[in-house]
Parts: C-alpha cells; sequence; structure tokens
C-alpha cells in the first residue's frame, strides 16, 4: 500500500501511486471533466436565477437570484467525483495516504468533498496547477516545492 498523488484542476484530474523508483510513479486513474471548460451560458438552459413560463398566480414569469454559478456547480460535480474515487481507494486498502496539488479554488471543493478517512489520509497539498507537466517534471517540481 502506497501514498497516491492527485494533480487536479477543475477539469482534469490524474491520481498516481508513488513507485519504488525515485520520483516514478504508477498510473491509478485519469479522470477527465469537459462541462468544466464549457462557457457558463453553455452549461444552463435559462438565465441564471430566471423562471420561464407562468408566475405562482397563473401569470408572468419571475425572477430569482441564482444561488451557483454554472460553472461552480461543474467545478463542485467533479470534486465530487475524484473525492469518490478516492475514497474507495481508502475504504479498498489501496492508499496508505494523499498527495492533493490542485489549482485554487478546486483545491477546496476536493477537500470539502473528502470522506473522513480519506481526509485523515492527506499527508500534504500544494495549491498549484501541474497538469500538464508529465511524470519527471511533476516529480522535480513537488521536490523543489518542498518534497513529497
Amino acid at each position: 500500500m502506497k501514498n497516491w498523488l492527485v494533480v487536479a484542476n477543475a477539469s482534469r484530474a490524474r491520481v498516481l501511486e508513488a513507485s519504488d523508483r525515485g520520483g516514478a510513479y504508477i498510473h491509478v486513474a485519469d479522470l477527465v471533466h469537459p462541462g468544466s471548460r464549457q462557457k457558463g451560458t453553455e452549461l444552463g438552459g435559462d438565465r441564471p436565477g430566471h423562471v420561464s413560463g407562468p408566475g405562482p398566480g397563473g401569470i408572468g414569469s419571475a425572477a430569482l437570484d441564482s444561488r451557483t454559478d454554472p460553472r461552480e456547480r461543474e467545478h463542485d460535480h467533479f470534486a465530487r467525483e475524484v473525492a469518490a474515487l478516492l475514497d474507495q481507494g481508502v475504504a479498498a486498502g489501496r492508499c496508505a495516504g494523499l498527495v492533493l496539488v490542485a489549482s485554487n479554488p478546486f483545491l477546496g471543493h476536493l477537500k470539502q468533498h473528502l470522506g473522513g478517512q480519506a481526509q485523515k489520509l492527506v499527508l500534504r497539498t500544494v495549491a498549484a496547477d501541474y497538469t500538464a507537466l508529465n511524470e519527471r517534471e511533476l516529480a522535480q517540481r513537488l521536490a523543489a516545492d518542498g518534497g513529497e
């Protein structure tokens, strides 16, 4: 059982397992969420906070304050998906600890949705978007940021 490294932003997440070879990783999962890249106007059917059709009295329409931005909802949905994968790995005893490397504010979303057991296994968090780095560059960057 090894530590898992999660490298994520609001639209992509890689889950890697630390290898016995220094700086090498074993691929566990790669998740992609294209909805996070769409414009807010492409995600919602109506205008934010707008209800079309007859109002409560049967006349006109009503406008409501939007509680969450459509993009924010997509980011939150993806964070739940990634957190569920990590929770499953922890529950199955597949990982000993978690290192979370994610862009802000996605890191906050991810931490918020982790289950209790997974939260206890978080060893380190880094607020940065390293999703474009290959594994060698990732290992170098994490070592420069204070080790894994």
